[in-house]
């Protein structure tokens, strides 16, 4: 039951992440990003690190409660 909700919760964060990685995609082709913009772009690098180290770690839960 908890795998399922888990690969459920990583789905919806795999699809906001995609979201935000056309939206840095569109960021990053502009000639001249602002200072608002740079922001941006990290906060999405920022999210995409958080969640690669979330599932690491909820993967080796997951394993060891096995």
């Amino acid at each position: 039951m908890y795998y399922f909700v888990f690969t459920g919760i990583h789905l919806l964060h795999l699809l906001l992440g995609m979201a935000a990685l056309v939206i840095m995609y569109l960021i990053a082709r502009k000639p001249s990003p602002g200072r608002r913009d740079l922001r941006n772009l990290e906060a999405g690098a920022c999210y995409w690190h958080l969640i690669d180290l979330l599932w690491i770690v909820l993967f080796a839960l997951l394993y060891l409660m096995r």
